[in-house]
């Protein structure tokens, strides 16, 4: 029972509202989350491990990786990288206590059990979506033609130099042959254990020209007795010579995921003068208290000087 548990803990971390605040991810990313939401960057030896056979590929490639998300969960999940066994975490105590009164006439019927309980400790405490995001010193260019050779970077670079209206039909072409295998244009078959249903799948490029890949729709993954259903949000990018990838996955209350996702990546590609704008907007807000407290939450993500949080908090007491 433990062992199964354990399992569905760890398909749980591995596949992986508020006042919004921004959230700067070392002077390199904002997003926009919801307040209760932090961020801790992987510097585990595994996780260390897995990113440097990815670097090694590649001289002079960097590539950190950060999770994004409700601090009860990204507590939990440092406790576990910091060696703390997951079965004596507080909640997986409760489960395995109400397990132990149930009688189970098969592996399939306990699995299913143990994933609608975490699934329900998940929506007590507000664990919706969490993110994966990963962050390069070399450009999405740079890393395939080293990595898949001179044709995916041929490739990359062709879909540098079209508009959007080009982009649109050149989407449909490579979605047809991703799908390929499965026939019929929706789902990626990634192995026997796992499928993704495509949503939607868009390559185009945004107001400052950047080139992006946007997907969502859903991850089928199966681990012996155990399927796992999981809503997925993707979102790939170059800037300023650096390549961002960020994976979004949602466990529990997705219907507003899509929208809660697209609201996080925008401020992306924000700079100071836009910074400077949302400030400036935050006068409309009919509370002076959360005023100070958005204001506040700018300032320490570091997406506002002390000078611009100090102008902007004279301003508002004004």
């Amino acid at each position: 029972m433990k062992k199964l548990l354990g399992i569905v803990v760890q398909g749980l971390l591995c596949s992986n509202i508020l006042s919004a605040k921004i959230l700067n991810i070392e002077n390199k990313v904002l997003l926009e989350v919801p307040s209760s939401h932090k961020y801790i960057e992987y510097d585990n030896e595994e996780v260390r491990e897995s990113i440097e056979e990815l670097t090694d590929l590649m001289e002079g490639l960097e590539i950190k990786m950060f999770l994004v998300g409700p601090s009860k969960y990204v507590d939990f999940e440092k406790a576990i990288l910091d060696g703390e066994d997951p079965m004596e975490n507080k909640y997986v105590k409760s489960i395995i206590k109400k397990a132990e009164k149930k009688r189970f006439t098969n592996e399939v019927q306990q699995g299913k059990w143990f994933v609608s309980e975490a699934k329900k400790i998940m929506k007590k405490e507000k664990i919706d979506f969490v993110t994966y995001a990963l962050v390069s010193n070399k450009s999405l260019v740079e890393i395939a033609s080293e990595d898949e050779g001179d044709e995916a970077a041929d490739m990359i670079n062709e879909l540098k130099t079209m508009n959007n209206s080009e982009l649109k039909e050149k989407t449909k072409e490579i979605r047809k042959m991703l799908t390929l295998l499965a026939g019929n244009n929706k789902s990626i078959l990634v192995n026997d254990d796992m499928t993704i249903n495509l949503n939607k799948f868009k390559i185009a490029k945004n107001e400052y020209e950047n080139l992006f890949l946007k997907s969502s729709g859903k991850m089928i993954y199966i681990m012996g007795p155990l399927r796992l259903d999981i809503m997925l949000n993707l979102f790939l990018t170059d800037h300023n010579d650096k390549g961002y990838l960020f994976l979004s996955a949602c466990y529990v209350d997705c219907s507003k995921f899509n929208s809660k996702f697209d609201k996080m990546i925008k401020p992306i590609f924000s700079t100071n003068t836009q910074v400077q704008k949302t400030t400036s907007n935050i006068s409309v807000s009919s509370d002076l208290t959360e005023q100070l407290k958005t204001l506040n939450e700018l300032y320490k993500s570091g997406a506002l000087t002390k000078e611009e949080f100090t102008k902007a908090k004279k301003k508002l007491l004004n």
